[in-house]
């Protein structure tokens, strides 16, 4: 704890004498904070672009891989139908261990 107000105490010290010497400093920070942000959405926006572009080239090789059918190559098969067996009872029978239904 005393190392943590020491440092806030230093930082508040540091802070007052450079906009002393500089009274432009907070406008500049603001400045530089503001064109570092484009940067980095500029940034981002290529790599999303990037990343669209190769997700449309695996789309039509996957495609051209199906033969324009638009399918998966792999598609998962259609689960089968449940079935009674002893682990599920007959519908509309009650659950062992319980009374019948009375409504």
């Amino acid at each position: 704890m005393g190392k943590f107000l020491l440092g806030l105490i230093i930082g508040l010290v540091v802070g007052v004498l450079a906009v002393a010497y500089n009274p432009n400093l907070p406008e500049e920070i603001r400045t530089a904070v503001a064109n570092v942000t484009g940067l980095v959405m500029r940034g981002t926006e290529e790599a999303a672009e990037g990343i669209g572009e190769a997700a449309d080239e695996v789309a039509d090789e996957a495609r051209r891989a199906t033969g324009g059918t638009g399918e998966a190559v792999d598609a998962p098969a259609e689960p089968a139908p449940a079935t009674e067996g002893a682990d599920r009872p007959a519908e509309g029978t009650a659950p062992a261990g319980e009374p019948p239904r009375t409504e």
